[in-house]
């Protein structure tokens, strides 16, 4: 045999070594993929967002309306009272006579 011939030892060492780098960027290439999300399941998660922020819009604008609400419902429930409480007094002193 020549010398610029490899030898089946050095061919079959030659192809593992490959087949190793191979497998290893293989390997490499599949964990890559696994964070990868596919674009419809994305587009789904989003369209689910995009609807659960919506919701969540519509009810902080709810209950900011009904906090107003309670808001004005608490100030006349000390006002009117106390405005009866005027009046009543005034009328007893007889401001209301003419």
């Amino acid at each position: 045999m020549s010398d610029e011939q490899p030898t089946l030892w050095e061919l079959q060492r030659t192809i593992a070594s490959s087949y190793a780098e191979v497998q290893k960027d293989i390997e490499a290439l599949a964990a890559r993929l696994d964070h990868f999300v596919l674009k419809e399941v994305y587009n789904a998660h989003r369209a689910a967002d995009q609807e659960r922020i919506g919701r969540l819009e519509a009810e902080v604008q709810a209950l900011r309306e009904s906090n107003r609400r309670a808001m004005w419902t608490a100030v006349t429930s000390f006002i009117a009272p106390v405005v009866v409480a005027l009046v009543l007094a005034w009328m007893l002193r007889g401001g209301g006579a003419a």
